[in-house]
């Protein structure tokens, strides 16, 4: 009897490989690692939420029960480790220390370090420049930045403890399409200004990465979905503070696959916009983010994080004479992990004289109306003629200023994971921009984030959107011919960590 034991278990082995398909379980190793940790960054009710021009409210009442987070992960090939956090804030600014500290617990370098924002226009934020114009903001400043200075304590502690939390990981992304965003640059009329608004006729860049890292058995660890809208869904009427429509896109694609946390990589959402939004109605943006969550999670849970397909293995006597296909392991995917940085020197916003002329109409006629809707005793059209004469006013008083130099530091950086390019580079660059990247890269798929830490920041229009002025382009700190030269130079980038 024992000697048929050894048949009998080869004949168990066959049956259980029929009814369990291969899978990275089965696949040797990639030679990557990676760790995930999440650190809550809620902020308590009542902090200021200083995010628009037009809001005459400064504290929030409430929180959205998505959550506020930061969530970290360290990738690794044994040799070198990068770390990516995804914070859920408008912008990165006031970090650099976060980074140092990271840095010099984990023994990660600092420029192998990337802080990026969600850029939610409805989180904690404390600002002479939103809000109620002349409000005093003194009494909120020990209270936010304390608040500010624990969060930072807490992205720091999410990035040690994914660098503690290396396993084994196997990786790879795809593309598709996301449906939630419009072209944000509302042209000029005979009747109305430019100003942001829906642009159907707009450019726009549809493109949904998805990036999906799988644990040694299989078991989804991690995925980054990268996409480019702005989180303005939420505006000048809402009181709750939120991650806007991003929140819910990691809900749901956690939802789908169980394990994983999610990180969202905001792109060149310069001139990008949700296609609703605007509101104070919270629902509209957790109904945008779960349909970009479903449309991200339908990508990730078609990525195959190894090199698998199916094989004929023989026929099958049924009701049917059967041909079945076995999805069997070829092997691991490439694990390349390199990176490469550069600084740029990109041209400088300079003014002309009519251009000052201009602005400085404006800023007279701002001040006209001022005073004819304080007479109005309308708070709503005062407040309104408020803001709008603020706004004037400092971009003048920024265009009349002589520049420091004649040129514009800009950091970029690409990290290659396998056959996945991750681009980044601070402020908020139009979607063009990240576009002509993408389509120049040589890697099946690319990333393109914005709104990273690093030198630089700001709007960073393309060359013909100059001429048409409005919100984004007057506010630039970047000249013409700035957008054509780092798409020239990034995409050098971009071919260096691919090699050969």
């Amino acid at each position: 009897m024992v000697r048929f034991l050894p048949l009998a278990l080869f004949a168990t082995f066959t049956l259980y490989a029929d009814l369990v398909e291969q899978g990275p379980k089965d696949a040797k190793p990639s030679g990557l690692w990676a760790g995930a940790a999440r650190a809550d960054i809620t902020p308590p009710v009542g902090i200021p939420q200083m995010n628009w021009g037009s809001q005459t409210h400064v504290e929030s009442v409430a929180i959205d029960p998505a959550g506020m987070f930061a969530t970290a992960l360290v990738v690794s090939d044994g040799r070198q480790k990068f770390a990516m956090v995804d914070i859920d804030v408008l912008s990165i600014h006031r970090m650099d220390d976060v980074v140092s500290r990271a840095s010099q617990i984990t023994g990660i370098p600092a420029n192998h370090i990337r802080l990026g924002a969600t850029h939610t226009h409805a989180g904690p934020l404390l600002s002479g420049e939103k809000g109620p114009v002349g409000f005093d903001l003194n009494k909120y400043q020990k209270s936010f930045w304390n608040y500010w200075d624990l969060m930072g304590d807490k992205i720091v502690g999410a990035i040690i403890e994914a660098n503690a939390k290396l396993v084994p990981v196997h990786v790879a992304g795809a593309k598709g399409i996301g449906s939630i965003s419009v072209n944000r640059r509302m042209r000029r009329t005979p009747d109305s200004p430019p100003a942001v608004g829906p642009n159907p006729e707009g450019f726009l860049d549809r493109d949904l990465t998805v990036v999906r890292i799988d644990d040694a058995e299989g078991k989804p660890f991690a995925v980054i979905v990268n996409f480019q809208c702005h989180g303005t869904t939420l505006a000048w009427e809402n009181k709750v503070i939120s991650p806007d429509w991003v929140g819910m896109v990691r809900k749901v694609v956690e939802q789908a696959l169980p394990g994983s946390k999610c990180l969202f990589f905001q792109g060149a959402a310069g001139n990008q916009g949700p296609v609703e939004g605007m509101t104070g109605d919270l629902s509209v943006a957790h109904r945008l983010g779960r349909i970009l969550g479903h449309e991200a999670a339908a990508i990730a849970l078609r990525i195959e994080t190894v090199r698998r397909a199916p094989k004929f293995e023989g026929f099958v006597e049924s009701t049917a004479y059967i041909a079945p296909w076995r999805w069997r392991v070829d092997g691991p995917r490439d694990g390349t992990l390199r990176f490469a940085q550069k600084v740029l020197e990109l041209p400088a916003r300079t003014y002309t004289s009519q251009e000052i002329a201009r602005m400085s109409d404006a800023v007279r006629d701002a001040e006209q109306k001022m005073e004819v809707a304080r007479k109005s005793n309308d708070p709503w059209k005062q407040h309104v003629a408020e803001a709008r004469w603020r706004r004037f006013r400092d971009l003048l008083a920024k265009w009349r200023k002589p520049p420091e130099a004649t040129s514009v530091k800009v950091r970029v950086q690409a990290l290659r994971i396998g056959e996945v390019a991750i681009v980044a580079m601070p402020g908020e660059p139009f979607a063009e921009i990240g576009a002509a990247i993408k389509k120049a890269s040589p890697f099946p798929v690319t990333l393109f984030c914005g709104y990273s830490s690093g030198e630089g920041g700001d709007y960073m229009p393309v060359e013909s959107e100059y001429a048409l002025e409005g919100y984004e382009v007057d506010r630039s700190p970047y000249g013409v011919g700035a957008a054509a030269k780092l798409v020239r130079e990034t995409s050098a980038l971009v071919a260096q960590i691919r090699g050969n």
